[in-house]
C-alpha cells in the first residue's frame, strides 16, 4: 500500500499553477493510462485533465514492458483537449514529451539529461523516465500522454536487475538523503508538457533540433529488435518526423518504432 506520509501531492497548487482543468487522484492504481483511456471513452467534455496516482501497480510502457515506482515517485497522465494527431506523428509526440520532462528534470537537479528514442528520459545515463503516448477511443479526438518518472524512490530500493540501469532524481543530487518537493517536480513537468505540444502544434521548425540535441544514442552503435528483424549499425540522429537514423551495412535505414536492446 502508498505511504500517506509520502510527501502528498498539494493538487490544488497544480491546478493553480497549469493549464490542468480537472485532477483524477487515487492513492492506488493499476495504470494511470488505463484511467484516462476509460474516462476518454466515455466523456465528450473538452477538458486538460490529469489522471495521478500515488502509487501505479501495472505502470505500462512500450509493448508489453511494466514500469517499476515506489513511493516517492510519481506516475500520471494526461488527458489533453481536442487534438487531432495521425498516428504517423506520433513519433514526434513521443520526443516532443520527452523533451518536456528533460527541460523540468533540469530545474532540479545537475547533470546530463537526455532523451533515449523513442520514450525514454535519461539521466546522467541512466533511466529516469518512461512515457506513454495513447489515442484514446474519444470524440473529439484527444491525447493520452502517460509519464512514470523517479524522483525521490531512490534506486537503492529498485529491484537488483534495474539498480545499474535506473536513477532518481534524488540519486542526482549533492547530498545523499536529500528529497525533492514532488509537487514542485509535477507543476514543472506538466508546465513544460503543456509549453512544447504548443510548440509542437504551432509547427515549431526548431522542435526537432531540440530533440537532436538530446539524443542519447546518435553516434553509437546500436541494435534495434522491430517485429520483422534485429538492425544492427551506427545511430546517425533524429529525423524531423521523429525516425531514428541508422547507418547500416546496406545503407541508411529510418525506423519509427522499435526496441533498442543495447547501445555502446
Amino acid at each position: 500500500m502508498p505511504d500517506p506520509d509520502c510527501d502528498p501531492l498539494d493538487l490544488a497548487l497544480v491546478t493553480q499553477e497549469t493549464g490542468i482543468e480537472r485532477v483524477h487522484y487515487f492513492d492506488q492504481t493499476d495504470s494511470t493510462n488505463t484511467q484516462a483511456l476509460a474516462h476518454a471513452a466515455g466523456s465528450s467534455e473538452p477538458l486538460n485533465e490529469l489522471f495521478v496516482a500515488q502509487q501505479q501497480t501495472g505502470g505500462r510502457g512500450r509493448g508489453q514492458n511494466r514500469w517499476w515506482s515506489d513511493d516517492g515517485s510519481l506516475t500520471w497522465s494526461v488527458l489533453t483537449r481536442p487534438l487531432t494527431v495521425p498516428p504517423a506523428h506520433l513519433p514526434q509526440v513521443s520526443l516532443t514529451m520527452g523533451l518536456a520532462i528533460c527541460e523540468a528534470v533540469e530545474q532540479f537537479v545537475e547533470g546530463d539529461v537526455s532523451l533515449k528514442w523513442p520514450n525514454d528520459v535519461f539521466l546522467n545515463h541512466r533511466k529516469a523516465a518512461g512515457i506513454l503516448i495513447e489515442l484514446p477511443a474519444s470524440t473529439p479526438p484527444r491525447l493520452v500522454v502517460g509519464v512514470g518518472l523517479n524522483v525521490n524512490n531512490s534506486t537503492r530500493n529498485a529491484p537488483a536487475e534495474l539498480r545499474e540501469s535506473a536513477i532518481a532524481m534524488c540519486d542526482a543530487l549533492p547530498t545523499s538523503g536529500l528529497q525533492l518537493d514532488r509537487t514542485a517536480v509535477l507543476v514543472a513537468c506538466l508546465s513544460q508538457m503543456e509549453e512544447q505540444l504548443a510548440r509542437f502544434e504551432n509547427g515549431d521548425p526548431s522542435l526537432a533540433s531540440d530533440w537532436r540535441s538530446r539524443s542519447l544514442l546518435t553516434g553509437r552503435q546500436i541494435r534495434v529488435e522491430t517485429p520483422r528483424q534485429m538492425i544492427e549499425g551506427r545511430c546517425e540522429g533524429l529525423a524531423d518526423d521523429g525516425a531514428l537514423c541508422i547507418q547500416t551495412s546496406g545503407g541508411i535505414q529510418q525506423l519509427y518504432g522499435g526496441v533498442v536492446v543495447d547501445f555502446q
